[in-house]
């Protein structure tokens, strides 16, 4: 009989030989686990347009950055900041209304504070449907190695499309496969 110091060793050489899981691999980076987001929204709707019910919505972000960890830095990180429309006319169509690229360096407990550009969506849910409304806003924050470190969005199903928003012509309908769409 071999004993329970020999099970171990078993256990010890299959975890060590077995390939990182999914899960595993899933584990937040440093960055993730050390500095908070915050994304504030300021938002100007007017009725505006040809028609009295057309709306016009001009949209900015303030993203706040705060690093939590007392000893850890993160020099030289590089931010993409993509903000989404949905069409009217056909609610599976996504657009980038604008994309916002900086520079991030957080020292020990520093914050960074980043404020977009002016987005501008236009549109008519009554009547003559037309136009795209604010959906909401995917962030990818890489190291000075390019590797991502951070992935996050107001709508989770956009996370694994969010490395390939960059490809994606500005003011184009597309659909979550990234794919063109034509929208009357």
């Amino acid at each position: 009989m071999r004993g329970l110091p020999y099970l171990a060793l078993v256990a010890a050489i299959i975890q060590i030989t077995l390939p990182e899981t999914k899960a595993q691999s899933a584990l937040p980076s440093p960055f993730e686990q050390r500095v908070q987001v915050e994304a504030v929204r300021t938002k100007h709707s007017k009725i505006e347009g040809g028609d009295f019910d057309d709306k016009k919505d001009r949209v900015s972000f303030t993203l706040k950055f705060v690093n939590t960890d007392i000893k850890a830095d993160f020099p030289d990180c590089k931010g993409e900041f993509f903000v989404l429309a949905q069409s009217i006319v056909d609610r599976r169509a996504l657009q980038v209304l604008g994309v916002e690229k900086f520079s991030l360096s957080l020292p020990p407990r520093g914050t960074s504070n980043v404020t977009t550009g002016e987005v501008v969506s236009q549109w008519d849910n009554t009547g003559a449907r037309f136009g795209a409304k604010y959906d909401g806003w995917v962030l990818i924050v890489r190291d000075s190695g390019g590797k991502i470190v951070m992935k996050k969005a107001t709508n989770p199903t956009w996370l694994p499309l969010a490395e390939k928003l960059g490809a994606v012509e500005i003011k184009t309908f597309f659909d979550k496969a990234l794919k063109p769409v034509e929208v009357r």
